[in-house]
């Protein structure tokens, strides 16, 4: 292998696929809940953060993950690969990004024999995991990382996400909605149907009060928006396997599914979208590249 891909924690992709693949995953933020530290994925799993977030959501804080560690984690790499490529959450929903690549050129200051390269999916969660699998199964025959730059891209563009909340109750935590809007419209049990739209944003386009009438949206959509039904999906849930699964079986009844990966929601982005909510990142059979 000539080139390690590497991702963060809200690209939901579940640890055996991770290390099946040789993907370096780095933790998108730091959690503090009662003055405690935890770094999301490695000391707090996605259930006890969900725990967390409904017991007292204002007490769970998120921190950016800093440049340092990333220099860190940079630094172990390059031990063994020279040329990274680091493929971040979106960027309009993230500074994290922007960490990375701040990370990135003052490693490489101090040691230009390493080549590290940070793309911004423009999305998160099972659809971010889908373009870093994607990555990282052509890390293993393209051996240029610009070439493997100019794949993700393409990958990138085929690859989508749609996603339903299970209540509005925990949006007022990403300052789109006031405390009291979002405590007064989670009465009236609106589960809102978001997609990552193309400039990486968030961004509602139906709503559903029924969940199995949600899944159906989330159906119809990835219908919508794709050519074939030859796909490959990641559904993540923010503690709700149950659900997640239903979808599952949905997708596998309804498409020729290449691949179908059942994660955890990062809480990192969990903690404005609240427990129950599911995400599906969906990929079409993709060209293999030359």
């Amino acid at each position: 292998m000539s080139i390690q891909v590497m991702t963060d924690s809200v690209a939901s992709l579940p640890a055996n696929l991770a290390r099946e693949n040789n993907i370096k995953i780095v933790p998108a933020a730091h959690i503090y809940y009662d003055n405690h530290e935890y770094i999301d994925g490695i000391t707090l799993s996605a259930s006890q953060a969900y725990e967390m977030i409904e017991k007292d959501p204002d007490r769970f804080v998120t921190s950016a993950i800093k440049p340092a560690y990333l220099i860190e984690q940079y630094s172990e790499i390059s031990k063994d690969v020279k040329n990274i490529l680091f493929i971040t959450l979106s960027s309009a929903l993230s500074a994290s990004n922007k960490t990375a690549q701040l990370a990135a050129e003052s490693f490489m200051e101090n040691s230009p024999q390493t080549t590290i390269k940070v793309f911004d999916s423009m999305t998160v969660s099972g659809a971010e995991g889908l373009i870093v699998l994607a990555a990282a199964q052509a890390a293993k025959t393209i051996k240029s990382i610009d070439s493997l730059i100019t794949y993700t891209e393409y990958v990138r563009q085929q690859t989508k996400g749609v996603m339903m909340l299970d209540t509005l109750r925990y949006v007022y935590r990403t300052g789109r909605m006031s405390k009291l809007g979002s405590r007064i419209a989670s009465m009236f049990n609106i589960k809102p149907i978001n997609i990552v739209n193309a400039e990486g944003k968030i961004e509602m386009i139906d709503r559903t009060r029924n969940s199995d009438d949600g899944l159906e949206l989330l159906v119809n959509y990835i219908k919508k928006h794709t050519g074939t039904k030859s796909l490959k999906f990641i559904v993540s849930h923010a503690n709700s396997y149950v659900m997640a699964n239903k979808l599952s079986n949905i997708l596998k009844e309804q498409f020729d599914c290449l691949a179908t990966y059942i994660s955890d929601y990062s809480p990192v982005m969990g903690y404005g979208a609240g427990p129950g909510a599911i995400f599906v990142g969906f990929q079409p059979e993709l060209n293999l590249p030359k």
